[in-house]
């Protein structure tokens, strides 16, 4: 019983987040074959966005620019 309000719960939670935080509940159905409401950020266990990419993507960028000055400087081109 307290399991289940604590569903309702979190439910209900999840219905007033943000808007980035994605779309609406979803329903899923247990072994027992009991529906439970879940939101797919929930499901998911984070939120997408936050330019994850752009910043992977000049890490990156800045890692491969860094090793080849380290090699001129090593090779003593520099």
């Amino acid at each position: 019983m307290q399991q289940r309000m604590q569903e309702q719960q979190e439910a209900r939670r999840a219905t007033a987040v943000a808007p980035e935080m994605g779309s609406g509940p979803e329903r899923h159905r247990t072994s027992e074959g009991e529906e439970v409401e879940v939101n797919s950020v929930r499901a998911r266990q984070g939120v997408t966005g936050h330019n994850v990419r752009f910043v992977l993507g000049f890490g990156v960028a800045a890692i491969v620019v860094a090793f080849f000055i380290a090699y001129l400087v090593t090779s003593g081109v520099i």
